[in-house]
């Protein structure tokens, strides 16, 4: 719905700027735009009751994981269906459009950056994230440290703490182990 809401305002801008713009098409498209924010606000103030038992404990999974909120981890499992449809982290970060991208035709290849491919509202959402787990998330932090002493961009190294963060929640669901920042710390070597 938010896809559906951006398209229609988009729409609607492009519109604006015809000069034989006819007013009932316009009046068409501000009482969509109204319908689908009521739409929203319903099914943003219903999903945290739809859960059942097992979205309650994949949610508490995700938010276990410091940068990560009850907002982004309601989107996670509503569009990934509780991470059911994917068998790797590798296949969920290409299908959110963080991993990143090479273009080849013969023997030249270029990076552009991250695929922009869809679900530009979850992307969204982890940017932000992103924000609080460098601050927060050990992990994150060193991560987006080091890439920024390479001399990388700093909306560059966040994306990557995106790409962490999806990976960091797909093992947490998978492993049906809440997260710990000194995990490895604890990790016996049998030897």
């Amino acid at each position: 719905m938010e896809e559906e809401k951006r398209r229609y305002t988009v729409k609607l801008k492009a519109l604006r700027f015809n000069p034989y713009l006819n007013p009932n098409t316009e009046k068409h498209y501000e009482r969509r735009l109204k319908q689908l924010e009521k739409e929203i606000k319903e099914v943003n103030l219903r999903l945290p009751h739809l859960q059942d038992e097992e979205f309650k404990g994949v949610k508490d999974l995700i938010q276990s994981v410091s940068g990560i909120g009850e907002k982004t981890s309601l989107q996670l499992m509503t569009a990934t269906s509780g991470f059911k449809n994917f068998d790797s982290a590798k296949s969920l970060v290409k299908y959110f459009g963080l991993a990143p991208r090479i273009y080849q035709s013969g023997k030249k290849s270029y990076s552009p950056g991250k695929c922009r491919t869809s679900k530009t509202h979850i992307r969204s959402l982890l940017y932000v994230c992103s924000w609080t787990a460098i601050k927060h998330n050990v992990h994150c932090k060193e991560l987006y440290l080091r890439l920024l002493e390479k001399g990388k961009a700093k909306k560059l190294a966040l994306i990557t703490v995106c790409n962490k963060l999806l990976r960091i929640c797909f093992g947490v669901v998978k492993n049906k182990i809440a997260y710990k920042a000194d995990y490895q710390k604890n990790f016996k070597i049998l030897t």
